[in-house]
């Protein structure tokens, strides 16, 4: 089959590599499509250390089941499915109440020793598999993964019916706030970025007041805004000691601030204790939640969440490395590429 291998740092290039064996417990899916992600560009280009080369990247996997182990009984050939990437090890407490993505022993589909989704063929186990609806395509199906943490948090924490959210950041996880806090009953959605062509996207998405960062006074908007209350919830989706450092003068007292951007190490500790304790804040860590995949599914499928207008392109897998370097755009990055492994 093809695949689109990390060679070396800086490196991708499509190879011959053997189709995957499963066990008895683990499916074959065709890729009919794979999100291309930030992170994996990073870990490409030794930014982000996580794993060393060679392998073959990829979490954002949305295919066709061609074969199935001997003892998966809940998943048929032919089903359409997206790829829930987090492996536990099974055994522990959070592998056992449904939190494999908090198992201390996680891995994860795309990172060694498990070959990833840039390629015709992936394996994996039966149970990470989520059936797509009718109505949504592979290529929707194929950003579902970038989409599932920010919304998964959102879930995980609830909206306040009528409560106004800021959201720091404009890329997938910035999008899927918006358009999550809007699903659940948010009254106002503020977004916030450095530029206004990457800004402008986030209206069509559902913001309803846009901040320039680089132009505007953040505070001042967000309090202008609010009647001086400040944002009820504070999604943090950019990953700068700035913009986390922003979220704490922008909630509003006894609000809450969820954190998902990974900032710098340099730029981890932006934010004082002493904030939390007088102002009665909520702090939040966002990770992956394997519990939402079907709910995000089903608000994709009812029209509640646009997926179809965040995919930019679709590429063939022969090109993944223009979809990289469209990536690296600072001013006009897509929202999301997918690649597509069976086109010429």
């Amino acid at each position: 089959m093809k695949a689109a291998v990390w060679t070396d740092y800086n490196k991708v290039e499509l190879q011959e590599v053997p189709v995957p064996e499963i066990s008895s417990t683990e499916a074959l899916v065709k890729v009919h499509s794979a999100g291309v992600c930030a992170t994996d560009l990073e870990v490409i280009t030794g930014r982000f250390s996580y794993g060393r080369p060679p392998h073959i990247l990829g979490h954002e996997i949305a295919g066709e089941i061609v074969a199935v182990g001997a003892d998966v009984e809940e998943r048929r050939i032919g089903e359409r499915v997206v790829i829930e990437t987090s492996i536990g090890c099974g055994t522990c407490r959070e592998c056992k109440n449904g939190d494999r993505h908090l198992c201390s022993q996680m891995e994860e589909i795309g990172t060694a020793p498990h070959q990833g989704g840039y390629a015709q063929y992936v394996k994996a186990p039966a149970d990470n598999l989520v059936l797509i609806p009718d109505n949504v395509s592979y290529d929707e199906a194929g950003i579902v993964e970038s989409v599932v943490c920010p919304v998964g948090g959102l879930m995980r924490l609830g909206v306040r019916f009528g409560e106004t959210v800021l959201v720091y950041g404009v890329g997938p996880a910035g999008i899927a706030f918006i358009q999550g806090a809007k699903a659940m009953g948010a009254g106002k959605v503020i977004a916030v970025a450095r530029n206004d062509e990457r800004l402008q996207r986030a209206k069509k998405f559902g913001a309803d007041l846009l901040i320039n960062s680089k132009k505007e006074d953040v505070r001042e908007k967000v309090m202008e805004f609010t009647g001086g209350k400040g944002a009820g919830l504070v999604c943090e989706a950019a990953g700068s000691g700035a913009t986390t450092r922003s979220a704490f003068e922008c909630v509003k007292r006894a609000g809450r601030i969820m954190l998902y951007g990974i900032p710098n190490k340099d730029q981890a500790n932006e934010f004082s204790s002493l904030d939390i304790i007088m102002n009665q804040l909520e702090v939040y860590g966002v990770l992956g939640n394997p519990h939402v995949w079907e709910p995000l599914l089903t608000l994709v499928s009812s029209g509640r969440i646009n997926l179809k207008d965040m995919v930019y392109t679709a590429l063939p897998l022969s090109e993944i490395n223009k979809a990289f370097e469209l990536m690296e755009d600072p001013v006009k990055k897509p929202i999301k590429i997918v690649v597509h492994p069976w086109e010429e």
